[in-house]
């Protein structure tokens, strides 16, 4: 008897030195990880927490610092696509500030653009301490994006006609991009 408690004994601390955390840091699963929660070429994703005492305020802040980070993917992808763009045209033509117009013009879109984004998965925490813990997942299809962006554009006034097909041949080129890859 005293043989199978001294084992068992020898086991439970071995088991606890397998599962303690290496250098005094313990890892800390997070849900929503994965393929299917990151950008890809189709959509932008973003996954984000927020925290409160209040389950409404942890879901929007949440929300919030995930649509700040969708938004951050999308004004970089906003400027590469204007930079290739403007170094393919730069030999054949004068855009003059075509680059700041079209950034301007990204940050109106992304004002509404990021109300289209949808909600993919919500997970709802509470602490001993009784907070909440609020994790989303959320997306936008690029396609949509790039085609609001284009029907802005032509609405625009303060853009000429040559800086508006300029905008239309770009998009049209990148939502191409999206149907040609499978």
């Amino acid at each position: 008897m005293k043989k199978l408690i001294l084992s068992l004994s020898i086991l439970m601390l071995v088991g606890q030195a397998c599962n303690s955390s290496k250098n005094g840091l313990t890892e800390v699963k997070t849900p929503f990880k994965g393929s299917s929660y990151e950008s890809n070429r189709r959509f932008f994703r973003a996954v984000a927490s927020g925290e409160s005492i209040n389950l409404e305020t942890a879901k929007s802040k949440a929300m919030l610092t995930a649509n700040q980070r969708m938004a951050s993917s999308v004004q970089t992808e906003i400027k590469n696509v204007t930079e290739n763009y403007q170094n393919e045209r730069n030999a054949d033509g004068n855009l003059g500030d075509f680059g700041e117009r079209f950034q301007q013009l990204t940050r109106e879109v992304m004002a509404t653009t990021l109300i289209g984004s949808n909600l993919i998965n919500e997970k709802t925490f509470q602490k001993t301490d009784k907070t909440y813990q609020v994790w989303v997942a959320m997306e936008l299809r690029k396609r949509e994006m790039y085609k609001q962006l284009k029907q802005l554009a032509k609405e625009k006034n303060t853009l000429s006609d040559k800086e508006k097909k300029a905008i239309e041949e770009m998009l049209d080129k990148k939502i191409e991009e999206l149907d040609n890859k499978d």
